[in-house]
């Protein structure tokens, strides 16, 4: 149950950084807060990735 929760969150985080980037830098007068917080909110969905990477597995026999 755990695992699906932390692909939620990086599948959330995910798409809400790249709108996030994608509608700021789209917009005529870019704002260098917003990207600065896409690029955060971004690096938390790769650490949400990189933590369903290092769970163990099951060993199938």
């Amino acid at each position: 149950m755990s695992t699906l929760l932390l692909f939620l969150v990086f599948i959330g985080f995910l798409f809400w950084g790249l709108s996030m980037l994608v509608s700021t830098l789209s917009a005529p007068q870019v704002d260098g807060e917003y990207i600065v917080y896409s690029i955060l909110i971004l690096i938390c969905a790769g650490y949400a990735l990189f933590s369903i990477i290092l769970l163990p597995r099951k060993k199938m026999h």
